[in-house]
């Protein structure tokens, strides 16, 4: 507990002049709260006195005057408070989102988008309950309680005492509730995000439940996923029942010890009536605003497991980290090497590659065939730092790749996925991310070479047009050409290319092929794809099974060994076609 309020107050207290202002406003208008009940003593003696008009006027004016004064407290408090929250919360919010960034891709592939989204949405608005609650309402109240104790020591020590004694017994109790509500909280947490990744999962993938048909089946997945959220919820709802329960009745128990106390008291003249008016005053209100923190602690019980879960990113371990002095280069030849490279995946009990030896010549373009699973786009991931090899080692230009930082290191490397995903955002903006704010004119020109231009031009808003999410909007041969046009104009040192045709026709795969050997100009190049066509001009070709390379050599050379795998492979293509 203590670590996540630590974290969250680090964001708060950034602003520390304005932390400042709201602690002097605070004081003001609990310290004015506190003392109001004064006057409620003073009215009662000085009519007993039979005091003139004048003197009951002043009294008034001076009542009147503390409580515009504990108003002005009141406003500047929270006036304050959402000045710090709504700052500190962007930043919160900016540091939880660059953490996730900058997990690793491990993290990423096994996590719910839509557990995720939800997890920032409730930290987020639970970042702002606990400020009202916590450092409002919470410290207000623990600020009149003390105050309260002062001013009845001053009538009677005993009246102070029970005030105490009744105080923290129900916070005793309070605690015992609060963590039972923690963790029924928790379990729902992971119940909704249950529900959340669902229904994510079903927008994102609409148009496959549609192609089979299959939206009964997907409302059914839903309505059978609620049966332990509600479950859940319930048990949730019920543990508020308990606090309502228990610490209303050990309130107003107490509310009725002490006005029993004072009430003998004053019977026995112990009291004098200003006394005992003042005692009323002063409890009366209190103990509803007390009431009110056992209700602030349900919320701040309630944001404390949502916040838990929003700060838990900060802990999560980068495995692939970033040297502590990285190498600094802002461009590469593209000497590639592979040595005794060995990797498994996680979540997996094989190794994707073994003892696995390559160099890859600067300018050289080699092509990586095989079956699916061999560990083609493995050496690819491993590259690109999205894992870190188990054994053996990576080198560019001589350099272990593990001494750039990833970002420097991705940055030499152009990549055309397999499967293109888009931002939903325009054609142009799409096609401009790779690169450093690009004039049109470049973005036109990578768009002709990728021959995606055409398609632009026939659009009513050229390259305003927007892709929809992921790139809905347009087909898998047009999300291909972009990646492309994305990929050149970023004009990487290294060029990577992962089935990057496997979605166009043959003309516009031939049309591309030809534009991209002429747009490589010698830089070193990585191909991956089973469409053998891709690779017939590349200088080298390595046959990939089961992680080790079990061929090498030229289009033509490989094409020599009748019994070889990739003659085999090139015989069934030709063959379908």
């Amino acid at each position: 507990m203590f670590k996540i309020f630590k974290r969250y107050y680090s964001f708060i207290f950034h602003y520390k002049a304005a932390c400042a202002f709201f602690v002097v406003a605070l004081l003001i208008s609990n310290v004015a709260w506190a003392y109001l009940p004064v006057f409620y003593k003073s009215f009662t003696e000085a009519i007993q006195k039979s005091a003139s008009f004048e003197a009951l006027l002043f009294i008034l004016l001076a009542y009147i005057g503390l409580r515009f004064l504990e108003l002005v407290g009141h406003i500047l408090t929270y006036a304050v408070a959402d000045w710090v929250v709504i700052r500190a919360s962007r930043d919160a919010r900016i540091a939880v989102v660059r953490k996730i960034q900058d997990l690793d891709f491990a993290f990423h592939v096994t996590r719910s988008t839509g557990g995720l989204i939800s997890a920032i949405k409730r930290g987020d608005g639970a970042f702002f309950g606990m400020s009202h609650a916590v450092n409002i309402q919470l410290v207000g109240i623990f600020l009149k309680f003390l105050l309260m104790v002062y001013f009845f020591s001053l009538i009677r020590w005993e009246i102070a005492v029970l005030m105490a004694v009744s105080f923290f017994a129900a916070i005793a109790v309070s605690r015992t509730l609060i963590l039972n509500n923690v963790k029924k909280r928790s379990a729902f947490n992971d119940a909704e995000d249950d529900i959340s990744g669902i229904i994510v999962d079903n927008m994102i993938n609409y148009e496959t439940v549609k192609l089979f048909g299959k939206e009964e089946r997907e409302i059914t997945r839903l309505r059978s996923s609620f049966v332990s959220w509600s479950q859940k919820l319930w048990s949730y709802f019920g543990s508020f029942r308990s606090i309502d329960v228990t610490i209303g009745s050990l309130v107003n128990l107490s509310l009725f010890l002490v006005l029993l106390f004072s009430l003998n008291k004053a019977a026995r003249l112990e009291l004098s009536v200003g006394e005992y008016v003042y005692i009323l005053g002063f409890v009366t209100s209190f103990f509803p605003q007390f009431f009110e923190m056992v209700y602030e602690f349900r919320n701040i019980a309630k944001q404390f497991a949502d916040i838990e879960i929003y700060f838990s990113f900060f802990d999560r371990e980068v495995i692939v980290r970033d040297p502590e002095k990285p190498v600094e280069r802002q461009h590469v030849r593209g000497e590639i090497e592979f040595k005794g490279v060995t990797f498994g995946y996680p979540e997996s009990r094989g190794t994707a590659l073994r003892n696995f030896n390559l160099t890859i010549r600067e300018g050289e373009s080699v092509a990586f065939v095989g079956k699916s699973g061999v560990g083609k786009t493995t050496l690819v991931k491993l590259l690109m730092r999205f894992y870190d090899v188990q054994k053996g080692e990576i080198t560019i230009d001589g350099y272990d790749i593990r001494k750039f930082a990833k970002a420097r290191l991705r940055s030499f490397i152009g990549v055309v996925p397999q499967e293109t995903v888009l931002f939903n955002d325009t054609i142009g903006f799409n096609i401009a991310y790779g690169a450093d704010k690009p004039s049109q004119k470049a973005i036109r020109a990578a768009s002709k070479m990728a021959h995606l231009d055409e398609f632009v031009g026939s659009l009513s808003k050229k390259y305003e047009t927007m892709v929809g999410e992921r790139g809905v909007k347009l087909s898998g041969g047009q999300k291909q050409r972009l990646a492309i046009a994305r990929m050149i104009l970023s004009d990487p040192d290294i060029i990577v290319f992962d089935e990057a045709t496997s979605q166009l026709d043959s003309e516009s795969e031939k049309a591309i092929q030809d534009a991209f050997w002429k747009a490589r100009e010698n830089k070193t190049t990585i191909i991956i794809a089973h469409r053998l066509s891709t690779v017939v001009r590349a200088d080298k070709i390595v046959v990939m099974e089961r992680g080790k390379i079990v061929e090498m050599g030229s289009h033509r050379a490989l094409l020599q060994n009748k019994e070889g795998l990739y003659k085999r492979f090139w015989d069934l293509q030709v063959e379908a076609f």
